[in-house]
């Protein structure tokens, strides 16, 4: 049935109607009975004015004051439902109800749910939801743009024409593009032509277009960095970053450098949860200055198969140890001491775990890399602690097959091997407990060598060789911390037999250690260790005195006094040694912030020299900017103290940040050696925000509509 209604001004108080707008479209003669008919199916519009005129004679309808127009379309579609909403806000609108279409001679706002765009003027289209403003405004995620004129498209896309856009909400912004075309599709990009970058009034830089993702998903990120390297020269690095998921981007790098010419790679990095995860890294330049080829290939990677099995794997290769050291300086090793490769399948069962790998070890030789070990491949099972038979203590049984190439011998050896051990826990008293344990394994050798006392080495073709442990624990929980005391021999014993291998240097005692360690909290948010152990071993070729015999006294100790405050030291001290190495490290401040810290290290592989870093930064107490200075030297010494003759600082590092209110901006300068003497800048613009779907929310209305503004709590048509 269709409503009826008489033709008339109506005014006075504030009115509302669910009225279906879409549907007036009958006319009828003045002063006549007329009949609305029913809607379109799927669509309803819903308005409310101060005031309301409708002639039906030229089918308008007169809306003023406070003017709100929604119209919500239902459309069914392969068995799914979807609703798309229209809301046009102004203060005067007129409603031609037969071609269902608008116009504004006035300010108004039309949002479609996820654009919402302001215009001086304009008209629209009800059934295809498209219009035009004119002098328009408009806000899309964090973005503001400003137009002569605005057109709205199907499926929500927009056309800006003569644009002025900007992320920046300072009055008058302090940075803006401006564009002869800017087309906004929600949610996905937005792109702009012949577009002019603006800082205040100046113009900056010009491009053809720009483009900016408007999904949480990033597709495209550019930056460019230049600089000036002493060894390289002036150099700008390139970087572009695309994002395919939330857990998975690739960085394409391509450098040129002055002095060496241009450097490629790439980076390839995935992160889905602990299940899966992984990186691929890869650089390659020709060197002008010496013509060689220099490269570096770094990848790790996890990833969990169904069946309770995995695959985990690491790759590392370098032309050179110092490759790190010259183009890759965010390493943790600027100089490579060794490479480390390996890669396994594991797959656990009700009872154990089966483990399928291959492993090689390389060490830096000069300017290369020497392989020291390697395993290929090895397979090892190792079984959860059970009960057989119903015995009182747990049963671990462990194998291995191995084909393993060292380069202390001039053969591969392959080997396998099958073991047992059994241990059981005996609590003596109230925190104090007993683990013994008793083990026995075989292993077979195609070559097995020895080193006999008289006649050199012993060669042992195809030999089983048996190992029998006994070991024990004793634990006690006391107010001075967990202390272990705990005692380890192993006996090897001759080749296919039964007895002891005692012919041979070390008499077939492979183990004969007691360990001693202490481990306790002194305080909160404090711990501390001491360890230390005696070796009983004797040898038939020499004799072992007691400082020798005495194992290293290990002492470390962390305190995080306050949140601020981080002090570590440890000392590995040995009797006939002295001091092996020390670190000292004490840290105060916040990364963002005022800081300070230093540090102090010795290490008896390098006996005449002392390092010593430090590390300060200034900055006010609000982040808005800060310069952090790092400082490594050294303090040579033939031996102790007294004979300290030169100290040399060998690194320099400084970094200047601001934070300002569209940018930040770094600039930084590191001397090492090497060659290394690099300035850096980097201006990183806030266009946008990084996460669209995280940007705050703004009240593009209350902006565009000021007398609109309302307490959170009142809501709004």
């Amino acid at each position: 049935m269709g409503l009826r209604r008489r033709r008339a001004a109506v005014a006075g108080t504030p009115m509302k109607s669910s009225v279906l707008l879409l549907l007036l479209a009958a006319p009828a003669a003045a002063g006549e009975d007329y009949v609305l008919p029913p809607p379109p199916p799927g669509s309803h519009v819903d308005y409310s004015a101060d005031k309301a005129e409708f002639d039906a004679e030229h089918s308008t309808l007169h809306l003023s004051g406070g003017v709100v127009v929604k119209q919500t379309t239902s459309t069914f579609s392969a068995g799914v439902v979807k609703t798309t909403t229209m809301t046009v806000k102004g203060e005067d609108l007129w409603i031609d109800t037969k071609e269902r279409k608008g116009r504004s001679d006035g300010p108004l706002l039309v949002d479609d749910g996820t654009s919402a765009v302001y215009g001086d003027s304009g008209e629209f289209d009800f059934p295809r939801q498209r219009g035009r403003l004119f002098h328009s405004s408009a806000g899309v995620a964090s973005w503001s743009i400003h137009a002569r004129e605005a057109d709205l498209g199907a499926d929500k896309r927009l056309e800006y024409h003569y644009a002025d856009f900007t992320s920046c909400d300072h009055v008058p912004p302090h940075y803006h593009f401006h564009a002869s075309k800017v087309v906004v599709v929600p949610k996905k990009h937005m792109l702009a032509t012949n577009v002019f970058f603006y800082l205040g009034d100046v113009p900056v830089f010009y491009t053809p277009f720009l483009y900016e993702q408007l999904t949480p998903i990033h597709a495209f990120g550019w930056k460019s960095q230049p600089g000036f390297d002493r060894r390289n020269g002036a150099f700008v690095k390139d970087t572009m970053t695309t994002q395919y998921s939330t857990s998975t981007y690739s960085k394409l790098f391509a450098d040129y450098y002055s002095r060496q010419g241009f450097g490629y790679g790439g980076e390839l990095e995935r992160h889905n949860g602990e299940n899966s995860r992984g990186g691929l890294y890869v650089y390659n330049i020709r060197e002008t200055s010496t013509g060689s080829d220099r490269w570096g290939l770094i990848g790790q990677g996890f990833q969990a198969l169904p069946s309770s099995s995995s695959f985990q794997g690491r790759f590392q290769l370098q032309k050179d140890p110092t490759f790190n050291n010259d183009y890759n300086r965010s390493s943790l090793y600027r100089v490579t001491p060794d490479l480390t490769n390996n890669a396994a399948f594991v797959h656990r069962f009700s009872n154990g775990t089966a483990r399928l790998s291959y492993s090689r070890f390389d060490t830096a030789n000069g300017t290369s890399f020497m392989r020291s070990t390697e395993d290929a491949p090895r397979l090892d099972y190792a079984s959860t602690p059970l009960r057989v038979l119903n015995l009182p203590w747990l049963n671990t049984f462990t194998g291995f097959a191995d084909n393993n190439l060292d380069v202390s011998r001039p053969y591969i050896q392959k080997s396998v091997n099958a073991g047992w051990e059994g241990t059981r826990t005996f609590v003596l008293a109230r925190g104090v407990s007993l683990a013994p344990k008793l083990g026995y394994n075989e292993t077979y050798y195609n070559k097995f060598s020895e080193l006999g006392v008289d006649q050199g080495s012993t060669t042992v073709y195809d030999g089983a060789f048996g190992r029998w442990t006994a070991a024990g624990d004793l634990r006690w929980n006391s107010p001075l911390g967990r202390i272990d005391a705990a005692e380890t021999y192993t006996q090897r014993l001759n080749p296919d037999g039964v007895t002891q291998d005692t012919a041979f240097v070390d008499k077939g005692v492979e183990q004969n250690a007691t360990t001693l360690s202490d481990i306790f909290l002194p305080f909160p948010r404090a711990w501390a260790q001491l360890s230390t152990g005696y070796d009983f071993r004797t040898f038939r070729d020499h004799t072992v005195g007691f400082r020798d015999r005495a194992q290293p006294f290990v002492a470390q100790t962390n305190w995080r006094a306050t949140d601020k405050l981080d002090l570590t030291f440890r000392d590995d001290y040995q009797l006939s040694q002295g001091n092996r190495s020390v670190i000292t490290d004490a840290r105060w401040g916040a990364a963002g912030g005022p800081s300070i810290g230093g540090g102090f290290t010795y290490n008896i592989f390098d006996p005449e020299n002392y390092y010593a870093n430090a590390e300060f930064a200034v900055g006010p107490s609000s982040p808005t900017w800060r310069v952090a200075f790092i400082l490594r030297g050294l303090v040579a010494t033939s031996g102790g103290v007294s004979r300290v003759h030169g100290l040399r600082v060998f690194e320099k590092e400084v970094l200047w940040t601001q934070h300002w209110h569209d940018f930040d901006t770094k600039l930084g300068y590191c001397a090492r050696p090497g060659g290394v003497g690099e300035a850096t800048v980097r201006v990183d613009f806030k266009f946008g925000t990084t996460n669209p779907s995280q940007a705050p929310h703004r009240d593009w209305e209350s902006e565009w509509f000021p007398e609109r503004a309302r307490p959170a709590d009142d809501l709004r048509p």
